[in-house]
């Protein structure tokens, strides 16, 4: 059982504990189709796919620590064999330290599933953003809560936020979105839709998206300045980027690399790009948050004036087999990437090492022509200069969109070749596996080049990258490069069908074809990890890329 999704915070209201049953019992009558009286009946719909349980007690005795308590389980199991449980506390106890009262609430969402989580969205309930909207001060510490963007304006913002930002007591995230430039253009966006009205949407939508686990602010012009001059540059947000900062952030000793910075392109093309983002690098941290010491009163409560009723114990030791099971898998997931980790950092260094004594050899070469060049054909340097691409990509749909920009000379990256893409731009490892698609992109483009020697035969890709000495060769080891499947995918339909993709019709008359050869851009990032399927066409001098997303879609024996 995994927890995907949990926030704690303070809420003033007196009538706390009523509303939060109110408001979750409207959700879930939503949810079930109007079967929530059926559900407080008896429990559960008649097909047993909803359970709820509700329990709900007030105290009215003068003195009493607890005035009223709540919780509410609700659980939704689905034809996968998976489930979701949804746990809601709300409590509200008299204050220690004078008059008055101090209301809590707690939700939780878990999920149990023989598949890969990596590819959900987390997300906030729709009855959290509710509870936050209708809230009294809801608020984690001092930082307040909103399942809207809090906005920061001119230097009295960047100096509140800035405040807000670094102080010591906060143990929530607070995300930070600079303002887009003037005349900001990115690709790939609907018709219609200029940069600015999507990153408004972006950053509505990922308010929403983190409620109650994060605050998500915004600076304008002026604050992002003053902001930065406060925190420093190297710790500031600007140009439309967003930055998380952590818990225990001081500028004068904290590295910056700690706060996630996200530049625009990475998020700006999906509406939940910057949501998807922000959630999977804070859920963890939000999951596993203590409560405060008062729920332990509350829960006590609730116990003492409750019947006890007896528990499943069948159930509950099957969901704790399969909690276990998953933490073995997730130890077992954390060596493997371990280990290539360790492999790929050896790679790295050997590369390393060759790349720089390559540099030193073409320096001294260019010192010797560069001025004759520039004095007999500029206009042919320029040109090449002119023609040289990117050196980057932050994100495996920008490194799709720079291959079919820069490359399409030697290969060819059809739009109906990217899938899924969305997924992996959302992924935590996103900016490193766009940064490695990017570089097998240009080795596919090198390879095609190669391919239109009529005069010398590079070989197989694999061949080529091992002898070519090209500085876009690729790296050929069974980890990072196959050049055929298994002969158990191969000889099973169900896999080999997967392996089948749309192809330029002068590939192959019928358009499609079985493609086995593929590289793998990273082995240790489970299911959501990219793979690009590919055919090489030597009397065509070009590389045809069939597929380019997760694993998930090319299952193996082994996924």
């Amino acid at each position: 059982m995994a927890t995907l999704y949990r926030a704690m915070w303070n809420d003033d209201r007196p009538s706390l504990v009523d509303d939060v049953r109110r408001t979750v019992l409207e959700w879930v009558d939503f949810k079930s189709g109007g079967q929530v009286e059926r559900l407080l009946g008896s429990g559960s719909t008649k097909d047993g796919a909803m359970r709820l349980k509700v329990e709900h007690e007030q105290d009215h005795r003068d003195g009493a620590s607890v005035r009223s308590a709540l919780r509410v389980s609700f659980v939704e199991s689905q034809e996968n064999g998976s489930q979701w449980i949804m746990r809601v506390r709300g409590w509200v106890c008299s204050r220690d330290d004078g008059p008055g009262t101090d209301g809590w609430l707690w939700t939780d969402v878990d999920a149990v599933s023989h598949d890969s989580l990596d590819g959900v969205t987390i997300a906030a309930p729709r009855f959290v953003r509710s509870l936050l909207a209708e809230g009294g001060r809801p608020r984690r510490g001092d930082v307040p809560l909103s399942a809207s963007v809090l906005s920061f304006e001119g230097d009295s913002g960047a100096e509140a936020l800035a405040e807000l930002v670094t102080d010591v007591r906060r143990d929530v995230p607070v995300v930070v979105f600079a303002p887009l430039p003037p005349g900001f253009h990115h690709v790939g966006l609907p018709p219609g839709v200029t940069a600015h009205l999507q990153f408004e949407r972006v950053v509505e939508r990922a308010s929403a998206m983190v409620a109650g686990m994060a605050a998500v602010c915004r600076l304008d012009e002026a604050g992002m300045v003053a902001f930065g001059s406060i925190v420093g540059p190297e710790h500031g947000v600007r140009d439309g980027a967003f930055r998380i900062y952590l818990p225990d952030m001081d500028p004068a000793v904290d590295e910056p690399w700690r706060h996630r910075y996200t530049v625009p392109a990475r998020f700006l093309r999906y509406r939940e790009g910057a949501g998807g983002i922000i959630s999977r690098a804070i859920s963890r941290r939000a999951g596993a948050r203590r409560a405060p010491a008062s729920y332990e009163v509350a829960a006590r409560f609730l116990d003492s004036v409750k019947e006890a009723v007896p528990a499943d114990a069948a159930q509950l030791l099957e969901m704790y087999e399969e909690e276990n099971a998953e933490l073995r898998g997730q130890v077992a997931t954390q060596d493997h990437r371990y280990q290539d980790l360790l492999e790929d950092h050896e790679l790295l260094e050997s590369e390393h090492a060759r790349l720089r004594a390559e540099l030193a050899t073409a320096r001294r070469k260019l010192a010797l022509v560069e001025p004759r060049l520039w004095e007999e054909r500029p206009a042919e340097v320029l040109a090449v200069v002119a023609a040289t691409p990117p050196d980057h990509a932050d994100s495996p749909g920008e490194a799709a969109r720079l291959a079919q920009t820069h490359l399409g000379v030697h290969l060819r990256v059809p739009d109906g070749a990217l899938v899924d893409l969305d997924l992996i731009d959302n992924a935590v490892e996103s900016r490193a596996w766009g940064q490695t698609a990017w570089r097998a992109f240009l080795a596919l483009h090198a390879y095609g080049e190669a391919l239109r020697d009529a005069e010398h035969d590079p070989g197989s890709f694999w061949t080529w990258c091992e002898n070519s000495g090209h500085p876009h060769a690729w790296t050929a080891t069974p980890k990072k490069l196959a050049m055929g499947e298994s002969e158990s995918v191969r000889s099973s339909a169900k896999l080999r069908r997967k392996r089948i993709f749309e192809v330029d019709r002068s590939v192959d008359a019928s358009g499609r074809m079985f493609m086995e050869m593929h590289i793998k851009i990273a082995e240790g990032g489970g299911m959501l990890a990219p793979r690009i399927y590919f055919v090489p066409v030597r009397d065509q001098g070009k590389v045809h890329v069939g597929y380019f997303g997760p694993h998930k879609n090319v299952p193996n024996t082994l996924a």
